[in-house]
Parts: C-alpha cells; structure tokens; sequence
C-alpha cells in the first residue's frame, strides 16, 4: 500500500513512530536498572535521559502534517510518559510502590503504542500484512476460546460425536 502524503510528512511520521517506539523500548527495557539507581541512591538525575522524547519538542508546524486522530493518538500515549516522569520526579514513595506504579504505566502505554502504531502505520502507507513472519504472532496449537470464555477442545468435541 502507497501513502498518499508527500515526503515531508513520510519523515515526520516515520520520526514519530521511530520516537514513540524507542520511549517505550527505554521505559520498559531499563527499568530494572532506574529503579535500582533511585532506590539505591535516591537520585533522579538519570530519568532524562530515560523519558526524553522528540515528540516534547517537535514543533506544531511539524505535527501539522498528521491527521487529528493521529495527533489525538499520539497524545494519549505520551500522556503516560509525562505522568511517569512526573511522578518519579516529585515521589516519596517506597520502591515497591514506584515500581507498582510504573508497571501499571507500562501496561497501558503497551496497549497505547499498539493502537499509535496502527493510526502511524495507516498513514505512512504501511499495510500489517506486508510484515514478515518474524513480526507477527504465531497461534500454533492455541485452544479454541467460546464466547464465555472457556477453551474448547475441537478433536475430543469430534471424537465424542463419533
């Protein structure tokens, strides 16, 4: 699939997706590591370079480039990011607490740069089934799932009917 937007716009979008995937790669790859260095040290002078992000300083002249469900998108995944500094920057909290409200972030900015990726995708022109293998999910030997939620075995449901 071709996108229609000019090459400009390509290279912003294309810089956006890069930045919000790299944020969340650091936010979730590192943590272990920041959280040490702040409950070992009580210092905060490391999360910049954790939470940093080109989105923070993109200018609006760029972001004018992508369409208002996209910019909507994009808010709401970096609005976690924000909260995450935030909160580590001004927290007295225990570790384990810091940690518990870290992973809670994380989860939601999973599934938040799960939905950026689609809207970014869709405009660069990207189509999901261009991916290959590697990227996608493989659901080899999964049980079958009913609507209440339950797993179904196919081959004993045949054998019993024979």
């Amino acid at each position: 699939m071709k996108s229609r937007n000019d090459e400009m716009t390509q290279r912003v979008l294309l810089l956006l997706k890069l930045d919000a995937n790299n944020v969340f790669n650091r936010i979730k790859g590192r943590k272990t590591e920041y959280l040490e260095i702040f409950a070992l040290r009580r210092t905060r002078e490391h999360f910049p370079m954790i939470f940093d992000n080109r989105y923070e300083q993109t200018p609006l002249e760029n972001l004018i480039h992508c369409s208002t469900e996209l910019i909507t998108t994009l808010d709401q995944y970096y609005t976690p990011v924000e909260e995450m500094k935030w909160y580590l920057f001004q927290t007295e909290d225990m570790p384990n607490t810091v940690e518990d409200f870290i992973d809670r972030k994380i989860r939601k900015m999973e599934k938040l740069l799960a939905t950026l990726n689609l809207y970014l995708d869709a405009e660069l022109g990207i189509d999901s089934e261009d991916s290959t293998d590697e990227q996608k999910p493989l659901f080899i030997d999964q049980p079958e799932v009913s609507e209440n939620g339950f797993s179904i075995d196919l081959e004993d449901d045949i054998s019993q009917d024979t």
